[in-house]
This record gives structure tokens, C-alpha cells and sequence, in this order.
């Protein structure tokens, strides 16, 4: 929600930025860069990636998410020395660069005062260092001068020059120099690493050392110099500083990942939980009481970073979050409430939930019971938060080894996930259950296959309530998001029964017992329940891998592909195009010819289905060309259907690939397959016309479907190279005979791809059509403008008109055209190089705004 709420702002401080644009010029516009998004579409606010552009400047500048910064760097590297601007009416843009300009004074001002007070604050301490120095012997005087060359100038050299001396001479630093080191230290946080290192080198006392190294450690900085040098002093720290320093000793024991991927070096330095661990060891009660204090901090940084403690603690005690348990698990799961900053209801909170999986595994049946209090009662939010933490529980990472069946963190949450299915109402709280489902069962098989049980009743009572939400009637005064919320609700019902039928069969496969178990469920589904039956159907991809499997599900596979009901025809279909390839040796050629059958169903739902699988599947050779026919058959009849051009473009490119099987009449087919696709919407065939192109490119009728194509895939955001690869697959003839079809398509698509206009062009050329090329390349120069921010277009498309008329001339041997195109080629690169000048000039201009 916060989300969309800094959204809708964006898009409103956009839409007043748009204000200010038009009116500080008429010539200045905002051109949209990218799509269109939801919120944008709801509430037709200028939202996403807007940039300024002006025909009197240059073609280029940037496209931002604050307008605001585009119309600065453009204002910066044109408007400044424009002399074509037409003001309108106040207030405009110039606000925006007045208010910039006094961000810009203000800041300088404060870096300039900064700079004052440093040299006067540098030359108070070097009066007391002048002070000092006739106290001290000649070596400790130059120490003092390298503390003092530290002071005015703090860089790694001098820091070393100063800390290395501490070491390699530490009878040089007298009494009265360390106590200098030691107030400086406490008075200057630059010098106070240094300081340490110097108080340690020539044996400063103890208390003094963890004192200062203390006071690091609570300002914030996680500097490895001072946990080293408290570590082996660590008796020595007071049980009172433990709340300052356990934020720095879990920085080091495992640092934010954000930190360590984008902060300093000394947030990228290495693990290491030493330091936490000697302190949890020291002071176990003061440590937990600190993280504690953490977990109800409200803030979400404060609790990312308890559970970041907690788990690196685990491997000193497992049980390290016993004391505070409920305050773990309450904080994750009424987060909503008690997060002031949290980013929104989903937040996952990964460093928080990695904790509570530990103590999940320590301490299963405490946790559960926790979790199982909390739910009871609780509002969808935080119910939603407890299913998290249950899918949290389950989740197997990318390397981790498969799950041992007796796991008790998976065993207790599993059942748990699998029960809300079944009794929760509340689609939130649904939404997330769901999605720990489909985040697929890898890894956790064995625990699967020990609630098998539990998987095949739940399949009975989903789809009871499938039923249920099919038996829904809208009411009259229903809205659209009345409607949308019930179709959201089957659709998650039904996922959720193609997941369990997922789960349970890959656990399933492999196991002869858990295998009958599964497809012993055919048996039990009553008569009428088509929609379970039709899903338990997609078990077949799991359990058909090795023979014993195959051998008890094709019974059933077979059936429903022969069988009166439409809607298990049509899973049956879907289910032999993901039957595994390794199987199909096995598969007898009964199952493959009621397979091709449906492919001639009446029905729609089943012939469509079979189509899809038929992509997937590989039938044997001998069905092939009766399915070439069905798919011929299905074109027929589609063809002059409306609102079915995807299904007919699936078609199309299909049976392109197959028309080898209609032997002598296989050109008829192509060029009828290429017709038909002249049929389509482009857009169902931007996906498929390169594959087009290879099967059906040798006819020279294919050159009309690719120059009707070329617009529809140039993407001037994305240089997309689809339009110039398509081009690459028209014949010589097919350019002859559309030349008029690809002069339009290089016009349309001149504003958004000039490189897939010049490549027409070029084609032309390739193909000798010089008068073609020459009449394309002047319509251009005609559509192009003759605005500035055209110019370096305009330039671009000069080029290749000279060179033609250049080559007509000197095959003419008209010397007084050849002159005359030499000229025009000399002053169009005259202005090319002074327009890059230009432009090296204007960027010089510009500084990034943000």
C-alpha cells in the first residue's frame, strides 16, 4: 500500500513538473519513455520514466522518474542559450531551477563554513601540540609532527606512519604524549582508531584501552581494530555497555546485506561472530536482553538486526532464543502493528525469519504451540503473517540437501499449511498459503511422501470447495471487483489442487506404495467430481518416469482420453503432452491414436487442449500426418472465426513446421499458411514471425508478411534487433515484389528506428533496386522535419543519398555531378562534426540533478 501511496505521488509531482514545462515554453513538450502501468491506468497520473524534449535542441537527454530531474539536465545543457523561446504564462520551470539553485548555494555556504570551522578547530589543536612539543625529546617531537601531518592531512600513508611507529618504537611515546594520544582520542573520532592502536602498542592500561575501544563500538563503527583489541580484554568490559556495543558486534557477525554489497570497506569486510559469541558467553542474559530490546524497538532495521544476532548465535547455543521466544515469534507475526517502517503487510522480514527457523528447529513443538496462540482469534493480517512464518518454515534453499522425513520443523508445519487450506476463508490469508505451495516441494519429498494421507484428503475437501465458489451466483448489484474477487478465489482454489496433485506426485515417484496410493485415488472419486479427476490427471508427468509407474496410471490416462466427459478429454490431452520423453518407448500406439483423435474433437476445450499438448508432445511418425491434417482442418475453420487469433497463429506456426508432410503440395500449403497469417492481428505473431520466416521465408509471398510485420517489432526502448534479423529472411524476389509494402514500413517506423529504415535501404541496395533505394531514402529526408533536434537524423539519412547519386554520377561520368556531390558530402560532414561538437559542448553543461 505504501507502495502505491509513493506512487500516486510521484505522479502528481509529475503532473505539476508538466505544468511548469508547458509553461515556461511553447516549443517545450514531456514525452513518455517505457509502458504504461495499473495505477498509471487508474488514475491518469503521469507515472514512470518522462523526459523534456524541444525541436530547437538536440535529440537525446534523459527520461527520469522525477520529471523533475530530466527537466533540470535539459534545461542545463539547451535552454540556457536558446534563443527561440516563446514564454507563456507563470509560474514554470524556472521554479524548479531557482529552487536548485538555492540548494546548490546553501550547500555550498555550509561546505564552505565546514571548511572555516575545521582549519579554525585545526589550528586550536596545533596551538596545543606547539604547546607540547618543547616538553618532549626530539623523537617524540617528531612523533608529534606525524600526529599532527595525521591531523591536517588523514590519509591511509599518514595513519600508517603514525601507527607504525607506535609499534616498531613504543619507548619513544613519553607519559605526556600518551596522555595527549589519549585525550585527543576522546575529544577528535578521526584519531580514535589510531589512538587504540598507539594506547596498545606502548601498554596503555586495560581499562583505558576498552574504554576507548568501547566508545568506537558505540558510535556506530564496526572497526575490526577495536574488537581485536577488546577480545582478549573481554573480562575486563562492564556488563553497562553491553546495549551500546551488541549493535557493532552483530554488524561484524553477520552485516546487512544491502551494507555489505553497497557500503564502505569496512562494511564489506568479513564474518566474523567472535566478538558476539565472547560477548554472549561473558554476558549471555545482557546480550539477550539487548536483542530483546531490538526485537520491540519498532523499528525494522533494529529487528532485521536481533534476528541477524540470533542466528549467528545459534551455533554457540541452539536454544539462544529460548528466553525471548514469544517476543520473537509475536514481533513476526504482529509486525503490521508493531513495525512503525515496516515496507508493507508482506514484508518477510528475511533476517528476522531466518531466527525463527532456527528456534523452530531447537524448539519445534514451542514454536507451533506460540504460532498456533497467535492465530487463534487474530485478524487476516496477522493470521496471514503466521501462515508466512508455517511457508517460511517448509522452504528449502537452492543448495541445501533434500529434508530427512523426520525433520520436526517441517513435519509440524507442513500439516499445519495443508489444514489452512482447507478451513480458512479469508483470500489473504489463502493468497499466502498458496504461494508456499507454489513455490514447489524440491527438497522436501520425504516429508511428503509422510503426509501423503493428509495430501489426498485435502484434495477431497478443495474440491468441495471449488464446488462451493462455482455455486456463487453473482448478486444484480454486484461490481467488477466483486466479480474479479470470486474468479481470484477459484482460480486459487483450483491451483491449490493442482499443487497438492504436484507435491503429492513428485514425492510419490519412485515408491511403489506411495505410486498405488496416488493413482488408487481414480478409484475413489465419485462419479461427477470431472474437476479432481481432471487434475489428478496431471500426476501422470511425476508418476509415469520408470515403468511401474506408467503402468498403473495409463489405464486411466487412456480412459479419460476416450471418454464422454469434455472436460477430462481435454486434461487428458494436456496430460500426454507432459508425459516424459525417456517414457514414450513404452507408451503402445493405442494411447497415441486417441491422442491424434482429439485433435478432431468437436469440442473446443478438448481440440485447444490438444493442440497445446500437441506442442509439447512427440508423437510418433506414423500419427504425424493425420495430426498435420486435423491442424490443416482446425485453420479452415478458425480462420473465419473472430477473436481467435492467438489460437490461430499457434496453429499457424505449428503446421509450418509440418507442411514437409503434404509432400508435392507442401508450396501450396506455405503460401496458403501465409495468407492465412496476413489474417492475423501482428500482434499474435510477433513471437512466432522469425520461426515464420525460416519455414515459410523461401516463398516470395512471405515478403508481404514480414513488411506488414516490421512495424509491430521495432522497440525503440529496448533496441530490439527482431525488425533487422526479420529483414535478413526476405528473398531478393520478395523485396522486387513489395517494394512499395517495405518503402511504408521504413516511413512508419523512421520516428522510433531509424537503424530498421536504413536497413531497408540497405536491403534495397543488396538487391540492386538503386531508384527504390533512392525514392525511399527522399521520403525519408520528406517525413524526417528539418527541426534542430532532426538535424542529426537528417544527417544520418544524407549519407546514403549522397552515395547513391555519387555512384549514378561517376557511372554517368558527369564530372559537374560529381563535383556538386563531393561539395554536398564536404558541407553535410562539416556539419556533422560541428553538430558533435555541439553536443560534446552541451553535455558539458549538464550536471546529474540528483
Amino acid at each position: 500500500m505504501r507502495d502505491i501511496e509513493d506512487t500516486i505521488k510521484a505522479g502528481e509531482r509529475n503532473r505539476d513538473t508538466m505544468v511548469l514545462v508547458s509553461n515556461y515554453c511553447a516549443s517545450a513538450r514531456v514525452e513518455k519513455f517505457g509502458g504504461t502501468g495499473m495505477i498509471e491506468q487508474a488514475t491518469g497520473l503521469p507515472i514512470g520514466l518522462h523526459g523534456m524534449r524541444c525541436d530547437f535542441a538536440p535529440e537525446g537527454g534523459m527520461a527520469c522518474w522525477d520529471l523533475r530531474d530530466a527537466v533540470i539536465d535539459f534545461y542545463d545543457r539547451n535552454c540556457i542559450s536558446c534563443q527561440h523561446r516563446q514564454p507563456l504564462r507563470l509560474p514554470n520551470l524556472l521554479e524548479i531551477i531557482a529552487e536548485r539553485d538555492r540548494a546548490r548555494a546553501a550547500r555550498e555556504a555550509r561546505d564552505a563554513l565546514d571548511a572555516e570551522l575545521a582549519a579554525k578547530a585545526l589550528e586550536a589543536r596545533n596551538a596545543v601540540r606547539a604547546l607540547l612539543a618543547p616538553n618532549l625529546g626530539a623523537i617524540a617531537r617528531t612523533l608529534l609532527d606525524d600526529i599532527g601531518l595525521f591531523d591536517a592531512h588523514r590519509t591511509a600513508e599518514n595513519f600508517e606512519r603514525v601507527t607504525q611507529s607506535a609499534r616498531l618504537a613504543p619507548e619513544h611515546f613519553t607519559p605526556e604524549l600518551v596522555v595527549y594520544v589519549s585525550g585527543l582520542a576522546k575529544d577528535q573520532p578521526w584519531f580514535a582508531e589510531a589512538a587504540l592502536i598507539i594506547l596498545d602498542a606502548v601498554g596503555a592500561d586495560d581499562a583505558e584501552i576498552v574504554t576507548l575501544a568501547t566508545t568506537m563500538l558505540h558510535r556506530g563503527h564496526t572497526v575490526r581494530s577495536a574488537v581485536e583489541k577488546l577480545l582478549p580484554r573481554i573480562h575486563v568490559v562492564s556488563a553497562g555497555v553491553i546495549p551500546d556495543i551488541v549493535d557493532s558486534a552483530i554488524n561484524l557477525a553477520d552485516p546487512d546485506d544491502r551494507e555489505f554489497f553497497h557500503g564502505g570497506s569496512e562494511q564489506r569486510m568479513s564474518r566474523d561472530s567472535a566478538f558476539l559469541v565472547a560477548l554472549y558467553q561473558q554476558f549471555p542474559s545482557e546480550v539477550i536482553a539487548a536483542i530483546e530490546c531490538m526485537l520491540l524497538s519498532g523499528k525494522r532495521a533494529l529487528v532485521e538486526r536481533a534476528g541477524r544476532g540470533l542466528h549467528a548465535l545459534r551455533g554457540s547455543n541452539a536454544k539462544v532464543a529460548a528466553p525471548i521466544l514469544r517476543t520473537l515469534m509475536s514481533v513476526y507475526v504482529r509486525a503490521p502493528s508493531l513495525v512503525s517502517d515496516l515496507k508493507d503487510n508482506d514484508d518477510r522480514l528475511p533476517d528476522l525469519a531466518e531466527a525463527m527457523n532456527d528456534a523452530f528447529d531447537a524448539l519445534p513443538q514451542e514454536v507451533d504451540r506460540l504460532l498456533q496462540s497467535l492465530y487463534e482469534g487474530a485478524p487476516p493480517s496477522h493470521r496471514a503473517r503466521v501462515m508466512m512464518a508455517y511457508a517460511l518454515a517448509v522452504r528449502v534453499g537452492y543448495n541445501e540437501p533434500p529434508v530427512p522425513a523426520t525433520s520436526p520443523r517441517h513435519s509440524l508445519a507442513l500439516p499445519r499449511l495443508i489444514w489452512a487450506t482447507t478451513v480458512e476463508r479469508d483470500d489473504k490469508v489463502l493468497e499466502e498459503v498458496t504461494s508456499a505451495f507454489r513455490a514447489g516441494s524440491r527438497g522436501l519429498e520425504l516429508v511428503v511422501r509422510e503426509q501423503l494421507d493428509a495430501f489426498v484428503g485435502a484434495l477431497f475437501l478443495l474440491d468441495d470447495r471449488l464446488a462451493e465458489v462455482d455455486a456463487e451466483k453473482g448478486q444484480p448489484g454486484d461490481d467488477f471487483l466483486a466479480t474479479m474477487e470470486r474468479r481470484n478465489r477459484r482460480s486459487m482454489m483450483r491451483g491449490l489442487i493442482d499443487e497438492f496433485v504436484e507435491w503429492a506426485s513428485k514425492a510419490a515417484a519412485g515408491d511403489n506404495a506411495s505410486v498405488a496410493k496416488v493413482v488408487g485415488m481414480f478409484d475413489t472419486i465419485p462419479d461427477g467430481r470431472d474437476n479432481l479427476r481432471g487434475a489428478l490427471l496431471g500426476a501422470t508427468k511425476a508418476l509415469s518416469g520408470d515403468l511401474a509407474g506408467l503402468k498403473l496410471v495409463l489405464p486411466h490416462l487412456y480412459t479419460a482420453l476416450v471418454g464422454s466427459s469434455v472436460l477430462g478429454r481435454s486434461y487428458a490431452a494436456t496430460a500426454v503432452g507432459e508425459l516424459p520423453y525417456r517414457s514414450r518407448a513404452n507408451i503402445p500406439d493405442l494411447l497415441f491414436e486417441a491422442f491424434g483423435a482429439l485433435l478432431w474433437d468437436q469440442y473446443v476445450a478438448v481440440h485447444k487442449a490438444a493442440v497445446n499438448a500437441f506442442q509439447r508432445a512427440t508423437l510418433p511418425e506414423q500419427f504425424r500426418p493425420n495430426a498435420a491434417l486435423a491442424i490443416l482442418n482446425l485453420i479452415h475453420y478458425y480462420r473465419v472465426q473472430s477473436n481467435e487469433d492467438q489460437f490461430l497463429a499457434k496453429c499457424v506456426r505449428i503446421l509450418s513446421g509440418m507442411v514437409d508432410l503434404f509432400g508435392e503440395g507442401n508450396a501450396k500449403v506455405r503460401r496458403y499458411l501465409i495468407e492465412v497469417a496476413m489474417g492475423i492481428e501482428p500482434l499474435f505473431l510477433r513471437s512466432d514471425i522469425q520461426s515464420l520466416s525460416y519455414s515459410l521465408g523461401s516463398e516470395p509471398e512471405f515478403a508481404k508478411l514480414a513488411a506488414r510485420m516490421v512495424p509491430h517489432l521495432v522497440d525503440r526502448h529496448n533496441q530490439s534487433d527482431a525488425a533487422m534479423n526479420l529483414l535478413g529472411q526476405v528473398s531478393p524476389d520478395g523485396f522486387r515484389t513489395s517494394a512499395q509494402a517495405f518503402h511504408d514500413a521504413a516511413i512508419t517506423v523512421l520516428n522510433d528506428d531509424l537503424k530498421t529504415s536504413l536497413g531497408i535501404v540497405d536491403a534495397f541496395l543488396r538487391t540492386d533496386m538503386l531508384d527504390e533505394a533512392d525514392a525511399l531514402v527522399t521520403a525519408l529526408l520528406e517525413n524526417n522535419g528539418d527541426t534542430i533536434r532532426m538535424r542529426r537524423r537528417r544527417t544520418l539519412l544524407r549519407w546514403p543519398q549522397l552515395a547513391l547519386r555519387f555512384e549514378r554520377a561517376v557511372s554517368a561520368r558527369d564530372m559537374d555531378a560529381i563535383g556538386e556531390t563531393g561539395r554536398a558530402w564536404s558541407e553535410a560532414a562539416a556539419v556533422d562534426t560541428q553538430d558533435r561538437e555541439d553536443e560534446r559542448e552541451r553535455r558539458a553543461r549538464s550536471g546529474l540533478p540528483f
